[in-house]
Parts: C-alpha cells; structure tokens; sequence
C-alpha cells in the first residue's frame, strides 16, 4: 500500500497566554522522531511503501500537498496529532477528505491517548493509533490491504456500526528490536534549534517512558524502557559517518542513574567519537563525576525540568527534587563548562501573588543558568493536578471535551485563576523572560559565547521574540 505520513503545521496551535506567547517553533524546528520510528518499523516488517512529509519544516501548503497525495496515489495518511494542534489537524483530515473521500485518515500521537472519544465524532478521522504506534499501525495497514475487517486490538480505535471500540495503550517492550529512525527521509538542514551549537544536528531518544508522577503531566506510559547502550551508540556510529556531529537526546528522563550516563560517556571516547551532544535530564541524578564523564565525551548542554522554586512547592507538586539539588547539578555543569537550561511553571497552586512570581524568577536567575524557559500553568485531562482544580472548581472539567468535539483556531487554554487572573498570569509570563534575558551582564556573555555563523542564526529569533516581546 501507499501510505504518507504528515507531521501537520499549527498556525492556529491552542495559546497559553492573553498576549506574548512562545511557541515551540520560536525554540526551533525539531524532527517528527515519532513518525520517522514509526517509517522504520513499517519498512522493516512490510512492504509498504511510505514516506513522511514535514509540513512544518518544508513550509507545505494546502496546494503543495494536494499535488503531492494525488500524483503519488496515497491510499493511507497518518497524521500526528497534539491537543493543542487539533483545530489545524482536524481542518488538514477535511481537507484530504473532501479532495480524497476513499483515502483512509489515521491519526496517531498524545492527543489520541486523551480524547479517542471525542476525536472519532469526527466523521473525516476513520482509525486512531493509541500509544507507541509502530505495532498497531502496521497490524491496521495489513487489514486495509487484505480488505479485512480490523480486530479490537491493543493500539487501535475506531467506529463500527455506531459503536466506538478503543483499545488499550500500546507500548514497545524491547526498545533494541526498533530499527534505525529513518532521517534518510527528512531533509535534516532545515532543523535547529536554539539549543544547539550550529551544523547538522540529529535528535534521539534513548529511552521512552517516565516513571515519575508530577502532578501537572498527563502521560500515561508511566513504563520506562531504555535502548541498550551498545544500540545507541551504533546509531550514532551509523550517524556519525554520515556527516552528523550534534546529538540531542530528546528523552524525557536521560540521566535515569549517573552510573548510565558516566558508561554511555565512556563509550564514545571509547569509540572516538567526536561529537557535541544535549540531554534533557534531572537535578536530582546529576554528580560531580557524571558531569567529568560527559563533558571529556562531548555533553555542551544539560536541561533541566525544575519547574517551582521552594521545596514546598515542588513536594506539593511531586517533582521529587530540592532546589538544593538543583543549584547542587548546576554548579557540577558548570564546573565543567557544560551548559544548563531550566524550565519553570508560572501560575502553579502555590503561586498565591506577584510576589511567589517574582521569587520564582529571583530563584532562576540566582541558580545561575545559562537560559531560563518559563511557561504558564497548563492543565489537561488525566493528570492529577487538572482533577483537583476541577474539584476545587477553578477549571471546567469539559472546556477540553468541548475544544476536542468543535475546536475553534487558537483556541486560549483556561487559566488556573485561583489566585493569580488570566491577565496577570500572561503579563508576568512576557516579564519573566524580560527580567531573565535582559540582563546586560548575560547578553554580553551569552554574545561573546557564540562560536559559529550557524549558532547566531540559531539564537537570533528567539533572542527577538523574548527580548522584544509582542502580542499575538
């Protein structure tokens, strides 16, 4: 069968915010991992034929595509769908239907995890991929080939005879049995990000999953699996000699154990490697010892999830850490000019006034980190938080059930108001990059700290969008 995949753009993504607002295309452009893991599989265990379009990258428009479907004669789209882009995925699935009724319309990613329900009233949607898709697609594709009916499977939901079936959520158990992402299909030049360091940059994960329960997240695969550290460093091998020196790890947990970081840092000396590479990890797994290791194997940057800034805070939130922890791992960075980047939540329930916000920033400017990324409070169905302010009767427990059955462009998220307003809230969100940012001390060394044509061009947007802040 003919099958694309289409990693959809977003111009009207949900907004966090009353006024300035920092999209993730303001960070960077970053490659669509899911669906290229997901290209390898089918491509390994069928003989499909499937390729992957980029609309955010490639800046492909409705004509363009159009084009595309008809002269190659699609037969199956998926498409990968957040929550906060369904209005511009569900305008893209009408879109492919009223030009290609027969067309089958597949859609996969988090929002699926969430809304399968709500999602399917949609007649252009035919089957949902719940979960890691990679087994339940290729199981669809062949029933769709063969003409069969599909079972009620793990993976899978779908509409039959007026009735909804979703099944359970799928997950890979061996990560080492995935095949090689498929990048040949993507054009990598068109992706960067603020983060890294200039020339072609590959992004990977390592593992999938996340064993912790922070109160704000609502990911259900809660199931934490690694690649093996032999696989990964022979992709990156295979990487390497096809040109590629940058590395992000895009996991959501890299540093699960110092002792795994310090063994994969040790292999890629051992392998002569020499290479720039990102992790997105946590203060509380980070030591002297671990930053030594990575910072002689390449490791430039560490990113760090602290998110509140007292140890009441972050308990009341079940982030498990101290902001002890946190200034602890960025001076172990530092020590070893590995640079640090932390996010932090604006809005959270124990930000009672002004004033925990402005000791939130005071705290992200004193633990010394080399860029700051705040964002407000974002609250969505199956997380533990969203169910409180539900009960305490700060959100409406349907405004997303509601989004989800009829989404309107640039749909504005509800705010936790319970003692902070939308306005004030959104205000303090453009001020706190301000107040990070705008130091002169910190432009001037975050200018002098640039090494390449390519990183300036990398870092000028977003220095733009944060230091000259405007309404959207």
């Amino acid at each position: 069968m003919k099958v694309l995949l289409i990693n959809p753009s977003a111009p009207n993504i949900a907004r966090i915010s009353l006024g300035f607002d920092l999209k993730i295309s303001d960070i960077g452009k970053f490659p669509p991992i899911g669906l290229i893991s997901l290209v390898a599989f089918l491509l390994k265990h069928s003989k499909h034929e499937v390729r992957v379009l980029d609309c955010c990258a490639d800046n492909i428009d409705s004509n363009v595509l159009i084009k595309y479907i008809k002269n190659r004669k699609i037969e199956v789209i998926g498409i990968a769908s957040f929550t906060y882009t369904f209005y511009d995925v569900l305008q893209l699935a009408r879109l492919i239907k009223k030009n290609f009724p027969d067309i089958i319309v597949v859609l996969g990613g988090p929002h699926t995890l969430l809304f399968p329900s709500e999602t399917l009233t949609h007649s252009e949607i035919d089957y949902l991929v719940i979960g890691e898709g990679e087994e339940p697609f290729l199981y669809l594709l062949n029933k769709i080939e063969r003409k069969e009916k599909p079972e009620p499977v793990t993976g899978l939901a779908f509409r039959d005879n007026g009735r909804v079936f979703i099944g359970e959520i799928a997950w890979i158990k061996d990560l080492d049995s995935l095949p090689l992402l498929a990048y040949d299909l993507l054009n990598t030049d068109k992706y960067h990000s603020t983060f890294g360091y200039g020339g072609r940059t590959i992004t990977l994960c390592s593992s999938r999953g996340c064993p912790y329960h922070c109160t704000f997240c609502q990911s259900p695969i809660k199931r934490y699996r690694t690649y093996s550290l032999l696989n990964i460093i022979e992709y990156m091998k295979t990487f390497y000699n096809q040109g590629y020196r940058n590395f992000y790890f895009f996991d959501d947990i890299f540093n699960i154990t110092p002792d795994r970081v310090i063994e994969f840092s040790r292999k890629i000396r051992s392998e002569n490697l020499y290479i720039k590479w990102i992790f997105r990890g946590r203060v509380n797994a980070i030591t002297d010892d671990l930053c030594r290791e990575a910072s002689l194997a390449g490791c430039v940057q560490v990113l760090f999830g602290i998110e509140d800034y007292t140890n009441e805070g972050l308990l009341k939130i079940k982030k498990n850490i101290t902001i002890e922890q946190a200034k602890q791992a960025i001076a172990y960075a530092k020590k070893y000019k590995i640079r640090t980047s932390t996010n932090w939540i604006i809005g959270l329930p124990t930000h009672k006034s002004l004033s925990d916000l402005k000791e939130l920033v005071r705290t992200a400017i004193g633990l010394g980190s080399d860029y700051a990324m705040f964002t407000i409070l974002q609250l969505l169905p199956g997380c533990e938080m969203f169910e409180q302010a539900v009960e305490e009767g700060v959100i409406n427990r349907n405004s997303w059930y509601d989004y989800v059955l009829n989404p309107t462009p640039s749909y504005q998220i509800e705010f936790y108001d319970k003692y902070l307003s939308g306005e004030e809230l959104s205000e303090f969100y453009a001020l706190a990059h301000k107040k990070f940012y705008r130091r002169p001390d910190y432009i001037i060394k975050r200018a002098l700290d640039i090494h390449s044509l390519s990183e300036l061009r990398n870092k000028l947007p977003v220095a733009f969008n944060v230091l000259f802040p405007r309404k959207r």
